[in-house]
């Protein structure tokens, strides 16, 4: 009775560890948007501004000195989304074109295993904010006019493309994108030429004489179309196709960059293994010097 009790008991285990290793991955399929970054301007003038990793101080990058602005990696799935430790991630940045189209940023992509750890510089590189308006943020509410929207009362000149109303545009200045919707009104997203508390004037097109229903949302957000990496060698390499593998499905290198320059979104994956907490560190980026972009977000998701 004892020999049959152990093969079955042998049998068993075999068949549980079978169970395990054929255990169904994590559904990245269904899993959702989260925010990385919330939205905000610069962290610092240069990336050495908010981690300086040289000499002794309380910025030099060991776990106590991680900013409040860092992402935890969830460790387990949470209603339904799927979420996993590590593993490839693929990130999405947004932000506002203050100085017209084509605004810049430069960012550091950073990381923390666990609470004794040191920071990891993954990779550094810029990026430039394109067309494509994000209408509503992954995580809720609207990105076309987050900064001011008047919906009522405006008049609109034809002869000198002026807005006006009262107050209703305190805190714009020239070079702002803006949304206008109304009868008569060809070209949705416009840059605004001149700013004033009561007026503004925007670089559209009417089909209209004087157009009285017209809706002003200022500033609307654009999804970033081109990521550079500078360095990629900090973080075992960079790769064209993330979907490349070695045979352990596992990138041949740790960072990909996807549909870069082609005026969509440009995505970032990275493979975070190892790795708790993640934090994009931007900078060259006040959203009001010269063209750099302003007010940046960025959402990540398992790939």
């Amino acid at each position: 009775m004892i020999i049959p009790l152990m093969a079955a008991v042998v049998v068993a285990m075999v068949f549980i560890a079978a169970a395990v290793i054929k255990a169904e991955p994590i559904d990245t399929y269904h899993a959702g948007w989260n925010l990385v970054r919330a939205l905000d301007d610069e962290d610092g003038a240069s990336f050495a501004a908010v981690y300086d990793l040289t000499g002794v101080g309380t910025t030099n990058g060991d776990f106590a000195s991680m900013s409040e602005a860092v992402f935890r990696i969830p460790s387990r799935s949470t209603g339904g989304l799927g979420h996993a430790p590590g593993t490839k991630w693929v990130f999405a940045i947004c932000g506002k074109c203050y100085n017209d189209v084509d605004d810049t940023f430069s960012f550091n992509v950073v990381g923390w295993a666990k609470e004794n750890g040191m920071l990891h510089n993954i990779c550094e590189g810029s990026g430039v904010i394109g067309t494509q308006a994000v209408v509503t943020y992954p995580e809720g509410g609207d990105a076309l006019g987050e900064d001011i929207s008047v919906t009522s009362g405006i008049a609109y000149t034809t002869a000198d493309e002026t807005f006006t109303k009262t107050a209703a545009f305190k805190g714009v200045v020239a070079g702002m994108m803006a949304r206008v919707t109304g009868t008569g009104f060809t070209n949705e997203i416009v840059n605004i030429t001149t700013a004033g508390d009561n007026a503004i004037i925007c670089d559209i097109t009417t089909t209209a004489a004087n157009c009285s229903d017209a809706t002003v949302q200022i500033n609307p957000s654009f999804w970033a179309d081109t990521i550079t990496l500078d360095q990629v060698t900090k973080w075992s390499g960079a790769v064209a196709d993330p979907n490349t593998d070695n045979g352990y499905y596992q990138m041949t290198g740790n960072i990909a960059v996807l549909n870069s320059g082609d005026n969509e979104v440009a995505l970032l994956v990275i493979d975070l293994s190892g790795l708790e907490y993640v934090q994009f560190v931007f900078y060259e980026c006040d959203g009001e010097t010269n063209e750099e972009a302003g007010a940046l977000k960025v959402y990540g998701r398992p790939y």
